[in-house]
């Protein structure tokens, strides 16, 4: 009866979302530029007594063309004393009123950014969470029937000197997710502010092993997911002890950050106990036979653990792509799940696109939605309503296609995924795509690798976790890399590049590589490997892990 009950809640709750927010989305997916022109004109006119607004003259600006005109583009450093300013003394610099929250990320300088979210920047994020929501429950059947297991970050993880809050945008996303999922998901509060890594793996395997009905898995990275099964697989007997003993384990009584009990059936102890034997070689799909879909991104370095994602799942289980996401802002919307397409953000932040170019020296002018071409990848700037403008996001996306009349995006790389050490301009994604190409060859897909580019040394080292090694696979790599980039293959054949380098990694160098990043400040269900890295840029010692 209580399932029956929560299935017609989560009913009702999406047809109010249908009602309220999907049908208008798609009636504007039928005109975008006026929906971003009027957009774009409400932002001008609310901040155009901001200091930054005076000095660009929003009040006097009537279109788009004039805004390109008036105000440059910026990165986070150009706006950085705005935004500091604002929170320390309260004058309306950047926003017309005060940030509610600020999501933290890393910077370029070192520093961690904080970027302002204002009230109704904070209730949009709730918006998209059910526009989401709704498209996954009306592309999956039985989706939400279950239970719920979301890996996010800490919706709060400190204040500014102001006195607001900052936090990860996973965390505000978990927070807008429609209250009649969040009450499904298994996770107790507080477990991921966990500080001691292991122990929080810990329980959250602990957790996800008592869920008997789990129908969706969501968290930004599939790396997180692995590292969960990892732990799993790996602790098995210790995690089943825990759930017999209860809150008296250590797992869940250590120190100050006590848990409550996790309710545990006898039915699902029982099938547990079945799995004692084979846990070190369990999957996804025996864990949870009542898996409807994972979510989690997709594209860009997520793309390379996939297709061992998959290979987990029952062929039943849908992967659903998770969007192009930041924390500056929430980029697309996946309005079909089946397909994975997403489209912009356009009711919510105003875009531009710069398409790629190889000579990045000399930048093409500023595009809008109804000028892009599938097929082509571009440069994101984003305006919105939070007092970032015309910003560079440093982001490359590809036009996948069209819905309706708004295109639809990918998320490709980093745009600083790019390394050039003799005019080769390497990207990251002709990276992953030629060393894929050749560890599929050899039966090492889904391998741990991260390729440095060694300026001093004129070349390319290939750090990769596994025996594969040697002239042939540096060779078959360099061969790839090549067809791939005509610039790489001529400073190569001139002798101006040296031959790509391969050295072999102990087992166990990518877990160390994860902690190692976390402990440096990335977010744990956020983590992304960047695959191509100057050496310069690395603080990671690959020397220590050769095998």
């Amino acid at each position: 009866m209580a399932e029956q009950g929560n299935h017609s809640s989560v009913e009702q709750v999406m047809q109010m979302i249908h009602d309220r927010d999907w049908l208008p989305l798609m009636i504007d997916t039928e005109q975008p530029d006026r929906i971003q022109r009027q957009l774009l004109s409400s932002i001008l006119s609310s901040q155009r007594d901001t200091r930054f607004g005076k000095k660009h003259g929003f009040a006097s600006i009537r279109s788009y063309e004039e805004f390109v005109r008036a105000v440059p583009m910026l990165e986070y450093e150009e706006l950085r004393r705005d935004i500091e300013g604002q929170e320390h003394t309260g004058d309306t610099l950047l926003n017309a009123e005060q940030p509610a929250h600020y999501v933290q990320t890393s910077g370029t300088t070192g520093k961690p950014k904080h970027l302002p979210l204002i009230r109704s920047a904070l209730e949009w994020i709730s918006r998209y969470q059910g526009l989401f929501s709704y498209a996954q429950w009306s592309g999956v059947p039985g989706i939400y029937d279950g239970q719920v297991l979301v890996i996010a970050g800490q919706t709060v993880e400190g204040h500014l000197p102001g006195g607001t809050p900052y936090g990860s945008m996973s965390g505000l996303m978990n927070d807008g997710l429609p209250q009649v999922i969040r009450q499904q998901n298994i996770l107790p509060d507080g477990i991921l502010r966990v500080a001691d890594y292991r122990l929080k793996y810990l329980r959250m395997a602990a957790c996800a092993l008592a869920a008997a009905r789990l129908s969706v898995l969501a968290t930004p990275n599939p790396s997180t997911i692995m590292k969960l099964l990892y732990v799993i697989r790996s602790e098995f007997a210790l995690l089943l002890e825990a759930l017999v003993a209860g809150p008296r384990h250590p797992i869940f009584s250590h120190g100050t950050a006590w848990m409550e009990p996790i309710a545990l059936d006898d039915g699902r102890l029982a099938y547990l106990g079945t799995l004692m034997g084979h846990a070190s070689t369990i999957d996804l799909a025996t864990l949870w036979p009542d898996l409807r879909a994972v979510i989690t991104w997709t594209g860009g370095n997520c793309a390379v653990l996939i297709p061992k994602l998959r290979a987990l799942l029952s062929k039943k289980t849908a992967v659903i792509e998770m969007g192009y996401l930041s924390s500056e802002c929430l980029g697309s919307l996946n309005v079909d799940v089946r397909e994975n397409r997403c489209i912009p953000t356009f009711q919510e932040h105003v875009f531009e696109f710069i398409e790629v170019s190889d000579n990045e020296s000399h930048r093409s002018d500023p595009l809008i939605l109804n000028d892009l071409r599938e097929g082509r990848k571009y440069h994101v700037l984003v305006t919105t309503r939070s007092g970032l403008y015309r910003y560079a996001m440093n982001d490359i996306v590809e036009v996948t296609g069209w819905f309706n009349g708004v295109p639809t995006i990918r998320f490709v790389q980093k745009g600083k995924g790019v390394t050039n050490i003799t005019g080769e301009k390497l990207y990251e994604h002709q990276v992953v795509e030629a060393i894929e190409a050749v560890l599929k060859s050899m039966e090492m897909a889904g391998a741990f690798y991260v390729m440095l580019a060694n300026v001093p040394a004129a070349g390319y080292v290939l750090y990769l976790e596994g025996e594969a090694a040697g002239e042939t696979v540096e060779g078959k790599i360099d061969q790839e890399l090549a067809c791939l980039n005509v610039e790489y293959q001529a400073k190569r054949e001139s002798g101006r590049l040296q031959p790509l380098r391969v050295v072999p990694l102990k087992p166990g160098t990518a877990e160390a590589y994860r902690t190692h990043c976390v402990a440096k400040g990335q977010r744990d269900a956020q983590f992304k490997v960047i695959r191509l890295q100057y050496t310069h840029d690395c603080s990671f010692d690959f020397s220590q892990h050769h095998r």
